[in-house]
């Protein structure tokens, strides 16, 4: 009887941990869909393509390597569109694959998937229990705010240290002097605002592609299934 009541916990443990890991799995399975995957995947290259179309925004100002893309635009789309995840997955993805063509050796992706977190989770984690265009207005300009808060830390903590050759003391008073801090938050809300209008304006098409896709997709299981 004793060995029965002590083996007993470990069994239920075991059964717990063998849920657990089926439950995850499930979950995995359910959200990475072959139709995310497949956005996930196009949108990522989009998104990198758009990457070499980059300029200077703002020339003359002491911020003027600071240059402005919109490679954005399909990680906020597919957060939208594909759930909050996915845009974050879009975002990186896009970021590891400019490593490559990249003079920052990895210090401006990093610090671009910093900045990228606020602007698109904030208006697509909202967008999932509240819908509706106005919605969409009042969370995505939330988004375009807390990006702009959000690089004055990022760029005076990280980015102006490290490009001036990992020196805090001279990166942080260099960001502080001259206004150079409300440049920088000028070109972030000018990059922001942008790629939010672009966003507003081609996310009902391509969310009913995204719609219309799934349906094909749910359709082919439901044939298959009746078939076997």
């Amino acid at each position: 009887m004793e060995e029965r009541t002590t083996n007993a916990p470990d069994g239920v443990e075991q059964l717990n941990k063998v849920e657990q890991k089926r439950t995850a799995k499930q979950v995995f399975s359910e959200y990475f869909t072959a139709t995310r995957i497949a956005y996930i995947a196009i949108f990522t290259a989009l998104s990198y393509a758009l990457r070499f179309l980059e300029f200077a925004l703002l020339p003359g100002t002491p911020i003027s390597f600071l240059k402005l893309d919109f490679s954005n635009v399909f990680p906020l789309l597919g957060g939208f569109a594909l759930g909050p995840l996915a845009g974050i997955i879009i975002g990186v993805l896009k970021e590891l694959l400019w490593i490559f063509f990249s003079s920052t050796f990895g210090v401006g992706e990093i610090a671009n998937i910093i900045m990228m977190l606020p602007f698109v989770l904030i208006p697509t984690v909202a967008y999932k229990y509240h819908k509706g265009i106005k919605s969409v207005i009042i969370f995505i300009s939330l988004g375009c705010i807390a990006q702009v808060l959000w690089s004055f830390p990022v760029n005076w903590l990280f980015n102006f240290p490290v490009f001036v050759g990992f020196n805090w003391q001279f990166g942080m008073s260099f960001f502080l002097n001259n206004y150079v801090w409300g440049w920088v938050m000028l070109f972030n809300l000018i990059k922001a605002v942008s790629i939010s209008v672009i966003v507003m304006l081609i996310y009902k098409s391509v969310s009913k592609l995204i719609k219309l896709t799934n349906k094909k997709f749910e359709n082919r299981k439901i044939k298959q299934n009746t078939q076997t």
